[in-house]
């Protein structure tokens, strides 16, 4: 039987490898937050942006490599995952990846046009090294009941807190 942390592991590299848009943030000189949508690619162990040469938030990665990742949907029930991690800046040879990231968000033919008419502008290929993920992936079914929440939520001495402090009993013995 599948354990529960190998079956959240697979929804995750799933939700993960939709075209949904992340949401990079990064820390500015000033300490302050900076968030960018990019489209970007998951290999199951990393995420992959590409960014422009001359981007702010390049610099910011340069200098605070420490960044935070939303990916999320919005239809419901809403899953998302929350990568916290490090950027690093590995290359400048973004065409074959860019190309394939493009064609998953746009089509061949859109992706193929725009291809064409920016592949002369420089960019950096960004590795996301992820030291810890969150997740909210529910089914439509759980998004009721208490499978919604994360046990370190429940409010002691409700019925939900009650349900899981007696089930933790019951395991142990």
């Amino acid at each position: 039987m599948e354990s529960l942390n190998e079956n959240l592991r697979r929804k995750i590299d799933n939700f993960l490898r939709q075209p949904l848009i992340a949401k990079i943030a990064t820390v500015r000189a000033d300490g302050s937050p900076h968030v960018v949508p990019v489209i970007y690619n998951w290999d199951g162990q990393y995420i992959y942006v590409i960014g422009r040469k001359r981007a702010a938030w390049i610099e910011h990665i340069r200098r605070e490599p420490r960044v935070a990742v939303l990916v999320d949907d919005p239809r419901p029930p809403h899953p998302r995952v929350l990568i916290e991690g490090e950027a690093e800046i590995v290359g400048t040879d973004w065409v074959e990846m860019g190309k394939a990231m493009l064609e998953k968000y746009m089509g061949k033919e859109m992706s193929q046009r725009y291809i064409e008419g920016t592949i002369d502008q420089p960019r950096w290929v960004i590795k996301i090294i992820p030291k810890k993920v969150t997740s909210w992936i529910i089914s439509e079914e759980d998004a009721a009941t208490r499978k919604a929440w994360h046990p370190r939520y429940y409010e002691p001495g409700t019925k939900w807190y009650n349900e899981y402090i007696n089930e933790k009993r019951l395991k142990k013995y």
